[in-house]
């Protein structure tokens, strides 16, 4: 993997990009079929819209970086039954709609749900 750092219009500043899986060859194209650009520093703003620095759908790249798991700190967890894998394991919140499951690597859409009682429960599917 090599790392680069890029200025990013969408959050003004410098950010730092990941190049999987290099072209074993040099050519026009920048990145081999397959390859993809991570960018370490997605926050929960970038998800909507396109990524200004890759033109990626900013929820792709969200799900890259959960994926890669090169940063998992960025974020948030919540525990819940994953409806891909049936476990119930930490998935990592992508944005407001879609969360990635720890065990099996899949995207879910969850809620959390308020009760009566002022407790919560959080729901999946897919």
């Amino acid at each position: 993997m090599k790392t680069e750092v890029a200025y990013c219009s969408g959050c003004g500043h410098q950010v730092r990009l990941v190049f999987t899986d290099a072209p074993p060859h040099d050519g026009h194209a920048n990145l081999q079929d397959g390859a993809e650009i991570v960018c370490l520093d997605y926050q929960g703003t970038c998800s909507g819209g396109k990524c200004p620095t890759t033109g990626s759908p900013g929820i792709v790249m969200g799900v890259r970086l959960a994926k890669s798991h090169l940063n998992d700190e960025t974020f948030k967890t919540i525990h819940a039954r994953c409806d891909a894998c049936g476990q119930v394991s930490d998935l990592e919140v992508i944005d407001a709609n879609f969360a990635l499951c720890t065990l099996c690597n899949a995207t879910t859409r969850w809620v959390v749900l308020k009760l009566s009682d002022d407790s919560e429960i959080t729901l999946t599917s897919r």
